[in-house]
């Protein structure tokens, strides 16, 4: 229960009064006058004072008194007992700090009430005040947490006292002992270098002097021989009156910080040396294009100035041509937020010639938003010309290739009919003659050296034949190339003993004459390197007819090879054969696609493309 202290000279009222509390169960303690209070308060520290005013010794305006000079008693409710009930009597007891008072005489009730009341309050300012002291306790933690994390430390000079007060954290930062105290001024400047020392010296004579704060970046050693720097605060210290009785500061260890500002100022030097010295155009655009930075190699890439394009876009000087493709292009990085593949075009000199660039941009993003665009283009005018040049040597070579190839087709078809038409003709007339000779009695002696003749012109009948349709067969001239694929493979089945299929949709193909026969020429390099080559047992061909073009594939199941080898210049076997299809293929705008695995058979895979 609350202790309650009575202090009253009446000894009837003291007993009245203590009867009452001691009814309600209060710890009660009582004292006969001022004086003999006063030790009891000290001692008990009671949770209320009730106390006459008229005392001898110690009056109640005394005892109130002296009990607010100590701060274990000072906030120790009291209540004054008073027969006078006149204001300036009672106002002279509130003012030295009474929370209540009653008048004399008093009932039950008013004493219990004003007790009950004045302990509820002081219970509820003893919580408060309790979280309070937990509240100050934690700021007061995490504020030295908070100062040592980020090497902060106080500083205080008082000159009435004359004294000088770091906080810990200050003695960390110069790595002095707190037991030993303070360092005198002169060791203090000893720590700074000659340049920092006369900094700070300036600054505390301004402060001093003319009570102007600072604010100022020192470096100095401190007793670990660590170099730091210090950022070093300083300001007037005033009194209640507003006058100036020293000065206050805090110092910051900010090594760190300026070696981190070092490091990003020598990266920015970088960047800028990259930048004014390079031969690439290096730009910071805004997402619609507008030109926040450019580099200067604008001047010798294009003969423009810098302050001739920031704030503005770059449209006005690209190729008409390039012009769409270029906006397109932009709007691609732009709503993509990615970094874009090169792009090519043309760009006019300020003298009036355009030359190529390739540009490259990347976005930087601000708050998950695209802020600018970091824009890099170089000078590809030389690569784009000697492109353009070997295009057309390409182009030249491949109509050469097809021409070449007409021209060989050609002279097969004339050599097939001259074969036919002479060797073959006179084979036929010999074995013709033969035949009557082998009719006539007369030369039945002979008759086995003429079958023998018989024998050998067949053979070579047979063998011109197939010389003449190796060279050109008739049946792609006269039939079509579905038909001289069927008898291709109906040929290689029975010569080499290879089971041969052909799966197709199409039933006819028309291909003008030179098509027709770079297209059966190259299929039939394929198959034949399979025959050579492969392995193989079984040789397939499809053909399927798109809307597109006709998709052509040759299988095989024979033993396949690693297709890297292709890339390689210096090997021997198929590879030339392969280039020649894949040249031939090119000419008639054909696409030649090559799979193939060791011991798992070769898939060869055309396409043609069929104008509508």
């Amino acid at each position: 229960m609350p202790k309650i202290l009575v202090v009253e000279d009446s000894k009837s009222l003291l007993e009245k009064i203590c009867k009452i509390l001691q009814s309600e169960s209060f710890d009660v303690i009582w004292a006969e006058n001022g004086a003999k209070g006063l030790k009891l308060a000290t001692k008990e520290l009671p949770n209320l004072i009730i106390s006459d005013i008229s005392m001898p010794k110690l009056n109640g305006y005394e005892l109130l008194s002296e009990l607010k000079k100590s701060a274990t008693t000072a906030l120790i409710p009291f209540i004054f007992l008073t027969g006078k009930k006149k204001l300036p009597d009672l106002r002279k007891g509130m003012n030295i700090g009474a929370d209540d008072y009653l008048v004399k005489p008093f009932n039950v009730d008013e004493l219990l009430n004003v007790v009950r009341s004045k302990l509820k309050k002081q219970q509820l300012s003893k919580e408060s005040f309790d979280k309070l002291d937990a509240l100050v306790e934690q700021n007061e933690y995490s504020l030295k947490e908070a100062s040592r994390m980020a090497k902060i430390g106080y500083w205080r000079y008082n000159n009435q006292t004359d004294t000088i007060i770091w906080s810990k954290s200050l003695h960390q930062i110069y790595g002095t002992d707190p037991k030993k105290g303070v360092p005198e001024i002169d060791e203090i400047l000893n720590f700074f270098t000659e340049e920092s020392k006369q900094k700070l010296i300036k600054a505390t004579l301004n402060l001093v002097l003319h009570s102007t704060s600072y604010d100022t970046d020192l470096q100095l050693i401190n007793t670990k021989n660590e170099k730091i720097w210090v950022r070093n605060i300083g300001e007037p210290l005033y009194n209640d009156q507003n006058e100036v009785i020293g000065r206050r500061g805090v110092s910051q260890d900010i090594t760190e910080q300026k070696l981190a500002r070092k490091k990003i100022e020598e990266a920015e030097e970088m960047c800028r040396l990259l930048t004014d010295h390079s031969n690439d155009l290096i730009c910071l655009n805004e997402p619609e294009g507008t030109f926040k930075y450019i580099s200067p190699s604008i001047k010798n890439l294009l003969g423009y100035e810098q302050s001739e394009f920031l704030g503005k876009l770059v449209f006005s000087i690209v190729h008409k041509e390039d012009l769409q493709s270029f906006k397109n292009a932009l709007e691609q990085k732009l709503f993509s937020g990615t970094a874009s593949e090169a792009f090519t075009f043309r760009v006019r000199h300020k003298k009036g010639h355009f030359i190529w660039l390739e540009f490259l941009s990347s976005p930087v993003y601000r708050n998950k938003k695209i802020s600018y665009f970091v824009t890099s283009a170089r000078d590809v005018t030389q690569w784009v010309v000697a492109k353009q040049e070997i295009q057309k040597y390409q182009t030249s070579l491949q109509e050469l290739t097809t021409e070449i190839t007409l021209i060989e087709e050609k002279q097969k078809k004339e050599i097939a009919i001259n074969i036919h038409d002479h060797l073959s003709q006179s084979l036929i007339i010999s074995k013709m003659r033969i035949n009557e000779l082998k009719k006539n009695p007369q030369l039945k002696i002979i008759a086995k050296d003429l079958e023998f003749i018989e024998k050998h012109i067949s053979t070579a009948l047979k063998n011109s034949r197939k010389i003449t349709y190796d060279l050109s067969p008739p049946v792609l001239h006269q039939l079509g190339i579905i038909d001289a694929l069927s008898w291709l493979l109906e040929e290689i089945e029975e010569n080499h003993k290879i089971a041969c299929r052909l799966n197709s949709s199409i039933t006819t193909l028309k291909l003008d004459n030179v098509k027709s026969i770079l297209l059966y020429r190259s299929i039939q390099e394929i198959i034949n390197n399979a025959v050579k080559y492969a392995n193989a047992s079984l040789i397939t061909l499809d053909l399927d007819k798109t809307d597109l073009g006709v998709d052509i594939l040759i299988s095989d199941n024979g033993d396949g090879f690693d297709t890297s080898v292709l890339q390689n210049h210096n090997h021997s076997g198929t590879g030339f054969g392969l280039f020649t299809v894949q040249e031939r293929l090119k000419n008639i705008q054909g696409k030649c696609t090559i799979i193939s695995k060791t011991n798992k058979g070769t898939i060869v895979k055309f396409f043609i493309p069929l104008k509508k």
